[in-house]
């Protein structure tokens, strides 16, 4: 294979570590491995996964971009090998739960099933992708705690996902799970982010207020009638129901999870398919790309009008706390895209983004969830308390507009159509400012273009 050049553009924004993808074509076997080095020859660490079949089966090539200054060009050369290092877990690769599920390699969501564009001026179409296609792999015996990059190991109801050989985060999914979350969070200073409590009882300090909230979930408080945000009896649930994929890389590390929406009476409402991609962006920051696909797979769905509810919800740690009544010396921040500070502001209010910053231990750190353009009533609602819950929540209208019509935040899904969400969420130091929060955002919606030449 030639040598290829790689141009990226950064726009009117900085990019201070920005993942890009490159698609190109499969070549004839044997399939070459692939390195990406910079103008001064420098190796830059890249990932390979192949998606597409048959005649539209592509490469898609993803590095991350450091400190491009707005306005600048830095060119890149894609070249042969050494190997590409791909860590791609020896687990079978259970089939998707309903045939729409097929989504698109690293970041990217072709949830709807229709032509997506990466994260980059290089597009191509995905339609009909199988998850389970199998990536260009380079298998490496380097012990597992010093596994480079991100790496995914399942274990005992659990996907872990390590950093650089540390503990990121674990997917809970086992059988004793009202619904899957994710615990802890490690931010950037090597504490977790999120409540401990109810996973671990008792810790000083923490609250112990709505043992429903478990560190980073989905759910929703009027699903068809039922309710999929509470717990406990006559309540619903969200079963797992397999890893259609799982990749590990020095890039990122990715994982498709199916999951079933089940009812208060044990039957199965809807179906979702999500998709987590967990970024090596080093050592002082934390992204999260989040996206999942909704199918109504069984049946017309109605996801009721309700503030209890979020596609992505967060409890902050109870060290990251706002002023409460009971705790009127909490320190933490609540800020959004829109300017509005503190919960008396943000709470349901609509704003392409939101942060939640404050204390853990002796350092501020924040954890930020930002909306795409492309999700349903963007920009979205937040249901955010000073007491430490974050959630994005785009159904809850009548609850934060004061219309008196309880249905009019409904969203419909007619029988076997589906509807797509995406986020980010970014882990950093400081509040939403030291964090530069407005301007990773545009990471997210405005990428810089990427040519191949």
């Amino acid at each position: 294979m030639d040598p290829l050049e790689i141009v990226v553009k950064a726009g009117p924004h900085l990019r201070r570590a920005c993942p890009v993808w490159v698609q190109l074509p499969v070549p004839p076997d044997p399939r070459p491995t692939l390195s990406i080095v910079d103008s001064a020859g420098t190796e830059v660490p890249s990932q390979v996964e192949v998606v597409g079949m048959g005649s539209d089966e592509r490469l898609a090539l993803a590095f991350i971009v450091r400190d491009l200054a707005a306005g600048e060009v830095r060119g890149y050369r894609i070249v042969p090998g050494p190997p590409v290092e791909l860590l791609h877990n020896p687990l079978p690769a259970a089939p998707p739960t309903d045939t729409n599920s097929s989504l698109p390699t690293a970041a990217i969501p072709d949830l709807a099933g229709v032509a997506v564009e990466f994260t980059s001026s290089v597009a191509v179409s995905t339609e009909g992708a199988d998850p389970a296609d199998t990536p260009l792999v380079v298998v490496t015996e380097t012990p597992r705690e010093k596994v480079p990059g991100v790496f995914l190991d399942e274990v005992d109801g659990r996907l872990l996902i390590e950093i650089d050989g540390d503990l990121f985060t674990a997917y809970h999914f086992g059988s004793d799970v009202t619904r899957p979350y994710f615990h802890p969070l490690v931010g950037p200073t090597g504490a977790s982010v999120v409540r401990d409590f109810p996973m671990v009882e008792g810790v000083d300090g923490e609250t112990s207020d709505h043992p429903h909230h478990r560190g980073m979930w989905t759910a929703h408080g009027d699903v068809n009638g039922h309710d999929n945000w509470l717990e406990g009896l006559g309540k619903a649930s969200i079963r797992h129901s397999g890893f259609p994929r799982l990749i590990s890389g020095p890039v990122y590390g990715s994982f498709d999870a199916s999951a079933e929406w089940i009812d208060r009476w044990g039957s199965v409402a809807l179906t979702d398919t999500r998709r987590v991609t967990v970024f090596n962006l080093g050592p002082d920051e934390r992204l999260v790309e989040y996206a999942i696909r909704v199918s109504a797979s069984h049946g017309q769905v109605t996801f009721g009008d309700t503030k209890e509810a979020g596609i992505v919800s967060i409890r902050v740690a109870s060290s990251m706390d706002g002023p409460t009544r009971d705790r009127p010396g909490g320190k933490g921040k609540i800020e959004t895209a829109d300017g509005s500070v503190g919960e008396a502001e943000a709470w349901g209010r609509r704003a392409a983004w939101c942060d939640y910053s404050g204390p853990v231990g002796e350092d501020i750190v924040g954890i930020a969830i930002l909306d795409h353009p492309t999700n349903p009533r963007f920009p979205t609602h937040w249901h955010v308390r000073d007491y430490g819950l974050m959630t994005v929540n785009p159904f809850g209208l009548h609850d934060f507009t004061g219309d008196t019509n309880a249905h009019l935040g409904d969203l419909i899904v007619p029988p076997y159509e589906s509807r797509v969400f995406r986020y980010r969420i970014l882990i950093h130091r400081g509040d939403a400012t030291v964090g530069e929060v407005r301007e990773r955002y545009h990471d997210f919606v405005n990428p810089p273009v990427v040519e191949l030449r």
